[in-house]
């Protein structure tokens, strides 16, 4: 990729912004995603009032995207509407770029989800493993492929690195892509994606604040989603293949690290006003409400039975 010039926490604007204006920012956004994590736990009960005979466990990841596109991504954006924004202008990507940025991607994602599969047997040995139990139980059919493939990459990415990173940016690079990150970790609601969703969502907010084009990660974001959930489902043998990719992933990042600018200089006290706001204190007890409920599950399988 060209060099370009770095981004400065405050384009356009001759004074710094205040930790007041910062925490009002990031705490609308945190209430907003709140109110999404709430209803995607809220929904599933609304639809078996409405549906008797639809299992929502079945069709848990339809539901999570569905909720995730029609629910929180207009109320953040409502929520935000007024808020100081900047959208990345960067470089094209080469086919080579994309396909390598793939790999790095997956080998990110890989080593977080061994990292949160490690946490889970210290924590809760001889659990069972929820999400791909579900995963399991869906099988391969469209709904799984749409979901997989088409809801969560589009939606997500429009939550988490389009609404997110853009309203964040001008208070600098690090803390868009860190905050970006996290929330999209603690937006999944367990302790199992947590790390795998927080180390892949701070790379694709690198990747969209480098390029300037959510296209881009919606793309990176469809492609792991097929190798990561569909592929295993669709052709069980390709985990060894998958295997190498990962590998290959993981050197690639380590090659590219020297390669890696993002502009350090952020907004005084961004630090801080991430997570002193009332709005991100709530989403993260929310999340980690719902972490500890997961986990309990994780232990008690048959629990499970009616739940997403």
């Amino acid at each position: 990729m060209e060099e370009q010039t770095e981004l400065t926490y405050m384009p356009n604007e001759s004074a710094a912004p205040t930790r007041a204006d910062m925490r009002r920012s990031f705490s609308r956004i945190g209430l907003g995603l709140c109110l999404g994590l709430l209803f995607s736990q809220v929904l599933p009960v609304i639809v078996a009032a409405i549906l008797p005979n639809f299992d929502t466990q079945a069709h848990a990841f339809l539901l999570g995207g569905l909720c995730t596109g029609l629910f929180t991504l207009p109320v953040l954006a409502l929520s935000t509407r007024r808020l100081l924004r900047r959208k990345p202008e960067g470089e094209t990507l080469t086919a080579i770029s994309f396909l390598s940025l793939i790999a790095i991607c997956y080998g990110v994602m890989i080593t977080g989800n061994l990292i949160g599969m490690g946490v889970n047997s210290l924590l809760s040995p001889g659990s069972m493993d929820l999400i791909g139990a579900l995963a399991t139980e869906a099988g391969l059919t469209w709904e799984t492929v749409i979901a997989f493939v088409v809801l969560a990459p589009v939606f997500e990415e429009l939550v988490f690195r389009k609404v997110i990173v853009d309203r964040v940016l001008p208070f600098g690079e690090w803390p868009a892509i860190v905050f970006s990150g996290l929330t999209f970790g603690l937006f999944h609601g367990n302790l199992t994606q947590f790390f795998y969703a927080t180390m892949l969502g701070m790379t694709l907010a690198y990747v969209y604040i480098r390029t300037g084009r959510v296209l881009y990660t919606i793309g990176l974001h469809a492609c792991l989603n097929f190798l990561g959930g569909v592929l295993p489902l669709w052709v069980p043998a390709a985990s060894m293949v998958m295997l190498g990719v990962a590998v290959l992933g993981v050197v690639l990042f380590f090659i590219g690290l020297k390669k890696v600018r993002v502009n350090r200089n952020g907004a005084p006290g961004v630090g801080a006003a991430m997570f002193t706001n009332a709005g991100m204190i709530l989403f993260i007890l929310v999340s980690g409400i719902f972490m500890a409920l997961v986990a309990v599950i994780m232990n008690h399988p048959e629990w499970s039975s009616g739940l997403m």
